[in-house]
């Protein structure tokens, strides 16, 4: 099939995005954003070894991606602008995978007021980097694609739990092929995967580790499941035949909710809720129209905080 076409429309409604976070950034300057913006304006004065200690002292992580695009581009591009370019670049990513799956275009300008792209374009930037790589692997073939899934997962562990889920269907594609005697590319693709993410837990392993035992216990429980349990009942829901892979993608995301809290995993929950329903009826259907809907009204909410206090997850005293 040919992408070219493709690729100018995602371009094009990708576009206002770029100038929506131009004007946006400005306003945010507390939350995350003054964590990261006082990272990112002072990393570029340091040299590699003290750059990566401001780092982690600064936003409290060490996971290398974020890091490495800051120290590398801080010194030449101004912080706002070279977000809203990866904004951009996101949307692009995302508007490209709706066309390529013939999602209704009646539905393309809720993206712009989607709660948790608005999160990921404002506030979550180190996720956000991190599901830029993995959108990019996603769609790419060969070495590219270990690549860049390995980028993201550098970039932000947590979407380790998002690369699990959507190998579902080669996993289940592999065991069939190994039940009637054959080992094929498929199988072997996998385990190089497999092991590759492996090999970067195990790098990352004491950051992983401080990171459960300041979330166990603590944000997680029975009320942290609800959320994820939802979005795992219309995954299944609106899979069609693909239930038994929806359950197995989504499910574990609610026992990972349950140790660490919902509100790093929700966001997953959802998206692959939205990754079964936009190809059902070309996303025109009412699971896909009430969540949107109401994520629309949350993103209003959030970006009327960042205009007005500084913060989209503020609250006005």
């Amino acid at each position: 099939m040919n992408d070219s076409p493709h690729g100018v429309l995602a371009f094009a409604w990708a576009l206002p995005i770029l100038f929506i976070s131009l004007f946006i950034f400005p306003y945010f300057t507390a939350g995350d954003q003054e964590f990261y913006r006082s990272f990112y304006n002072g990393v570029s004065e340091l040299s590699f070894a003290e750059g990566f200690a401001f780092y982690k002292d600064s936003l409290g992580t060490s996971e290398p991606g974020y890091f490495l695009l800051s120290f590398l581009l801080s010194p030449f591009v101004p912080k706002d602008i070279l977000f809203s370019v990866l904004n951009f670049v996101l949307f692009q990513q995302l508007f490209l995978w709706l066309l390529r799956n013939d999602v209704s275009r009646v539905l393309f300008p809720m993206l712009y007021l989607n709660f948790y792209l608005l999160v990921l374009a404002f506030s979550a930037e180190r996720l956000k980097l991190s599901l830029l790589f993995f959108l990019i692997g996603f769609c790419a073939s060969s070495l590219l694609r270990y690549l860049f899934l390995a980028a993201s997962v550098i970039s932000h562990v947590q979407v380790l739990i998002l690369i699990a889920s959507t190998q579902v269907r080669r996993l289940n594609a592999v065991l069939g092929a190994l039940f009637q005697g054959r080992v094929g590319y498929g199988f072997l693709s996998l385990a190089f995967l497999t092991m590759l993410m492996l090999a970067i837990l195990f790098v990352l392993r004491d950051h992983i580790a401080s990171k459960l035992g300041a979330y166990y216990g603590v944000w997680g429980g029975p009320e942290a499941v609800l959320k994820p349990l939802l979005f795992t009942l219309l995954s299944v829901f609106y899979a069609q035949e693909r239930k038994f892979e929806a359950l197995l993608a989504s499910l574990p995301l609610a026992l990972c909710a349950y140790l660490i809290g919902e509100e790093r995993i929700v966001i997953f929950s959802y998206f692959i809720f939205m990754f079964y329903a936009l190809q059902v009826n070309r996303g025109l259907n009412v699971g896909v129209a009430i969540t949107s809907l109401y994520f629309s009204y949350k993103g209003i909410l959030f970006l009327s905080n960042v205009m007005f206090l500084g913060d989209g997850f503020a609250r006005a005293s």
